[in-house]
């Protein structure tokens, strides 16, 4: 008799609780197409509040009308809560600027004057690159775009490869002078090694064959 009561009570609350829920629930009022102003006043009907939360370019919505809404238009929200918007800055009025062929310090520089800002930069490594602007989107003269960023791809000069030669028994002396002469770094260490006439060299990295370039540290181990 106990439980069964218990359960009742359980039963009883929970079917309350969600009463209450419900009860203290309005629908969203759908404010979409209308200016800020007009759709906090018709929001403060239904005690919830507006907050804008983003603006953006759109030619089809005229500036300052309101072009998005979270919850959506008769979804219920708690009494009290927050509507947040996406405002329109209606049609851009100037084009998006052509940065391709300038350096990336002046292309963001060309943005900023037509205001607009640099968005996400694109490396290519080529050997022909000059660190210049190759590629942008949004294209020039678009006035479309629904984004103040630019992304730009950047083509950067690529360092140049040789093939690592094979230096294993040779002298550590003339190796250094050729190695140098490509204007490559070297690190030597010294080891013992039985049956090897001193300075001879009996390991090598990068091994012969792998790809290295001007510059690279190579590293010798000699005997001693």
């Amino acid at each position: 008799m106990i439980a069964l009561l218990a359960g009742v009570f359980l039963a009883s609350l929970l079917v309350g609780m969600r009463l209450a829920v419900r009860i203290n629930e309005v629908p969203t009022p759908p404010v979409v197409g209308m200016k800020v102003e007009t759709a906090r006043l018709k929001l403060m009907q239904s005690e919830l509040q507006l907050a804008v939360v983003g603006r953006r370019y759109d030619a089809a919505v005229p500036e300052g009308d309101i072009i998005v809404q979270s919850p959506g238009a008769d979804i219920p929200i708690r009494r009290g809560g927050t509507v947040r918007v996406v405002v329109s800055l209606g049609r851009r009025t100037r084009p998006v600027p052509e940065v391709e062929g300038v350096t990336l310090r002046a292309a963001r520089l060309l943005l900023q004057q037509a205001g607009y800002r640099l968005g996400r930069v694109a490396v290519l490594p080529s050997p022909d690159g000059d660190g210049k602007v190759a590629g942008q989107w949004p294209p020039p003269g678009d006035v479309k775009a629904l984004t103040d960023a630019v992304d730009v791809l950047v083509v950067e000069k690529s360092p140049e490869l040789f093939v690592m030669p094979s230096v294993l028994g040779g002298n550590l002396n003339r190796v250094l002078q050729t190695l140098n002469g490509l204007e490559f770094s070297t690190r030597v260490y010294y080891r013992n090694v039985s049956g090897r006439e001193r300075g001879t060299i009996v390991r090598q990295y990068p091994g012969p064959g792998q790809p290295v370039k001007a510059g690279q540290v190579i590293n010798l181990e000699v005997a001693r």
